[in-house]
């Protein structure tokens, strides 16, 4: 089992900081405006908890549970880059990808199998919960869609890097 003894501040602060980064990854891939956006970004956390409560026989995953600390965010030009709005939006979205790699690598170099499956199943329920967490267009909270064909499509290539 893994603790988070096994790992530097840096690196546990990479583990926590992903599912933050790809839940604005999969909030910006398909913009809600205000009220949207923070349903997304709370419902990504929510998914976070849920599935780290749900893998309770998985150390590394308790860990992170009773962990309240709020990790350091890499600087956010960092993450968007330079360039108008769109190429922001796919700078996003390719560092979200980069930084996915690097902690499921990470966990992959340090950890058991099921620890490995518990924090890639975890991030997949950050995004996915995010993604549900509010319609994209129709009006005034009527029509739109759950999920939105861009919002699926960052889900796609996340399941590609997570290969799952």
């Amino acid at each position: 089992m893994t603790t988070k003894t096994a790992f530097t501040t840096d690196e546990w602060n990479l583990l926590r900081s992903v599912p933050a980064i790809l839940a604005a990854g999969v909030s910006t891939s398909d913009p809600s405006g205000l009220f949207g956006t923070l349903k997304e970004a709370a419902g990504g956390m929510k998914g976070m908890v849920e599935a780290l409560k749900a893998a309770s026989g998985v150390e590394l995953a308790q860990e992170m549970l009773a962990d309240q600390s709020i990790p350091g965010m890499p600087d956010p030009k960092s993450l968007l880059g330079e360039g108008n709005r769109e190429q922001q939006v796919q700078s996003l979205r390719k560092a979200s990808f980069e930084e996915v790699r690097r902690a499921v690598d990470l966990v992959a170099s340090k950890a058991t199998p099921a620890e490995v499956e518990a924090y890639k199943g975890m991030l997949m329920s950050v995004a996915t919960t995010a993604a549900n967490a509010a319609k994209e267009g129709g009006f005034l909270g009527f029509g739109g869609e759950r999920v939105s064909g861009a919002e699926q499509g960052f889900l796609d290539e996340l399941k590609d890097v997570l290969k799952v």
